[in-house]
């Protein structure tokens, strides 16, 4: 744990609940490691991180040490472009800008996943230089319905509000970044695509649903590979800002 300077507010140390040490698909054009934060506010039913989002409901493992962590990106330093945050829920924890700051003193890039709903976080990563990349999933149009049945808690007005302000701060930023959306029916059809793809204004990426590990048992109807690539060809203008991963 952390206490702030001229304080009493103890923050707890930023929870790592897994890493993958080498990736070549996560941070676009980097080789990188990837650590898996614990905790999450949201429950997406098609979550392929369940043990991290939902830890009551699934077996958990414990924290990966810090330590351990940051002695393997020393070592590997010369090897390793970045390191890539994901969760869970990265911008749930109020420790997230000191472990980045750590992973910056060792030279390395920063990409953060995360789903939006905390901007003042956000802002502040960006106001400071924490990131170089940011990967925003949107999981539905935003309407308190609609995302309540992919996010399976209630959504308030509120939320929603979090998650336009970070979509507009990366409107707003510099720094290189992306949204996504994971298809899965009956959550997503031809006209929410098409909605999505005319506000989210920076690359945006439509992924497939993975039925090998999920929050829920197998919840939709995946989209073809095909199909999607209809609908993106179907959708004006084509700007090169939107495709299938």
């Amino acid at each position: 744990m952390r206490r702030f300077r001229g304080g009493n507010v103890t923050v707890p140390k930023f929870p790592v609940g897994g890493v993958l040490k080498t990736s070549m698909n996560d941070f676009p054009g980097r080789i990188s490691t990837v650590v898996f934060s614990r905790g999450c506010n949201f429950r997406c039913v098609y979550c392929h991180n369940p043990e991290l989002a939902a830890p009551e409901r699934h077996a958990s493992t414990e924290d990966v040490s810090h330590e351990r962590l940051f002695e393997w990106l020393r070592l590997n330093r010369t090897l390793l472009d970045a390191v890539v945050v994901t969760g869970g829920e990265p911008t749930l924890h109020r420790s997230l800008p000191d472990f980045l700051g750590r992973i910056r003193k060792l030279g390395f890039e920063v990409k953060l996943d995360t789903n939006g709903t905390n901007p003042l976080m956000l802002e502040a990563l960006l106001k400071d230089g924490l990131v170089d990349y940011i990967a925003m999933d949107i999981k539905a149009l935003p309407d308190r319905e609609a995302y309540a049945k992919v996010c399976g808690v209630t959504i308030t007005e509120k939320m929603l509000a979090r998650v336009l302000r970070s979509l507009r701060l990366l409107h707003e930023t510099q720094v290189a970044c992306e949204v996504r959306t994971t298809l899965l029916r009956p959550f997503h059809d031809e006209s929410d695509i098409a909605a999505l793809a005319g506000m989210v204004g920076v690359p945006f990426f439509l992924q497939q649903f993975d039925p090998e590990k999920t929050l829920e048992p197998f919840p939709g109807k995946p989209f073809e590979r095909e199909e999607v690539e209809k609908i993106i060809a179907g959708i004006e203008p084509k700007a090169g800002s939107l495709c299938l991963r």
